[in-house]
């Protein structure tokens, strides 16, 4: 990475604000998925590679089509199984060019080695053939295809899967995605909200078919600006890091300590940043290999980065919480419960209260609404 002072040009601020806009409006579809389209914004300025780890229907292939249709490109989806052929992902076979010239290709038009995007659901369950070209066209940006090699205009593949493999023969093709976040179900603690969001008007359609907020030829611009961004100030700091991770027994391979800088330079350009700081270290919370190892690299990179660097759901999340259970709880009783009944749930909306105080203090909306539900609880008292 270069260390000249500079600053980047108009058309690049232009170009980050722009995805930046496609990431906050597909957030408006979606309940708990900030810090996903943070990391998928990330992954795109580097070109890098990004595993979503979770159990299925959270939502993991809508967001990633809406912020492929975004980028002026319709991704490439697939579900993986150990029965997934090679033709599936890479084109079938040209059968009049076997004929004439006796030459094995692929058809690859609207296929994986055309796609600027791409997701692979359950990446880890196909076979070695699709895994060994995964590999290359992966990291080199390559398709071998018959006698030729045709370059491959991939941005960022994401892959998900419900967890890690244990077969050590699958560890290498996994350390290919450098950024991991785990995606939990948010259902249990924003659930009015994931209902309100899943049955607004328009929620089928994806967020980019209406407008392409940035489209790969500008993402390549900008994943090669990041030679130009000035890494002087966090590289000491970067190495620290990579030592005390590798003295605590984290596993890291040399390939993810080496592109980890260039996360950190593709944070610094979210910021509109030339000169990376510490705080741009946030990505690395999540180019840990091992899920074992998950928090003790995320404490290493957040003593860092100065501050906790909470999760952006979280503060909504724990007031949503809050709030939904004393809905539930108001909803309990009603004109005619008995009085003991209503008792039992106004000392539960109390407690909710106070936790809520203790939680995230001076939420002035969730206190009003917990105490407008209290007061229409009191005032069952007060019927009966």
């Amino acid at each position: 990475m270069s260390t000249a002072t500079a600053t980047w040009s108009g058309d690049d601020l232009n170009a980050v604000r722009r995805l930046k806009a496609l990431g906050r409006s597909i957030d408006q579809h979606f309940v708990g998925r900030r810090l996903a389209l943070d990391l998928l914004e990330v992954a795109v300025l580097a070109h890098e590679h990004v595993l979503l780890l979770g159990p299925p229907g959270t939502g993991k292939t809508d967001l990633v089509s809406r912020f492929a249709a975004g980028l002026g490109s319709r991704p490439f989806v697939r579900l993986l199984t150990r029965f997934t052929e090679p033709a599936e992902l890479f084109g079938p076979v040209d059968v009049p060019a076997f004929q004439n010239g006796d030459q094995y290709r692929f058809r690859t038009d609207g296929m994986l080695p055309k796609a600027h995007v791409a997701f692979l659901d359950e990446i880890f369950q196909s076979g070695s053939p699709i895994l060994n070209t995964l590999l290359t066209v992966m990291n080199e940006r390559v398709f071998h295809n018959g006698h030729d090699v045709e370059a491959v205009p991939l941005i960022t593949l994401v892959g998900a899967a419900n967890s890690l493999p244990q077969d050590p023969s699958l560890l290498a093709f996994a350390d290919r995605f450098l950024l991991r976040l785990t995606i939990p179900p948010v259902a249990a603690n924003r659930l009015d909200e994931l209902l309100e969001k899943g049955s607004a008007p328009g929620r089928g359609t994806s967020a980019g078919e209406e407008h392409a907020w940035i489209d790969p030829v500008t993402l390549d611009r900008l994943g090669r600006q990041l030679a130009h961004a000035d890494l002087s100030e966090v590289t000491p700091e970067y190495a620290e890091l990579v030592r005390e991770l590798l003295g605590q027994g984290v596993t890291l391979s040399d390939r993810r300590i080496i592109r980890g800088l260039r996360l950190v330079a593709a944070a610094a350009l979210r910021e509109e940043r030339v000169r990376a700081e510490a705080p741009d270290l946030w990505p690395l919370e999540h180019f840990w290999s091992d899920p074992a190892h998950a928090p003790v690299v995320q404490e290493a990179v957040r003593r860092r980065t100065g501050g906790p660097a909470e999760d952006p759901d979280e503060p909504a999340r724990t007031v949503q919480r809050l709030v939904s259970e004393a809905r539930v709880l108001g909803r309990q009783v009603g004109a005619g419960s008995p009085p003991a009944s209503v008792e039992r749930v106004l000392r539960q909306l109390n407690a909710l209260r106070l936790e809520l105080r203790r939680a995230v203090p001076g939420n002035r909306e969730g206190e009003r609404e917990l105490a407008s539900i209290i007061d229409n609880t009191l005032a069952l008292l007060d019927q009966g």
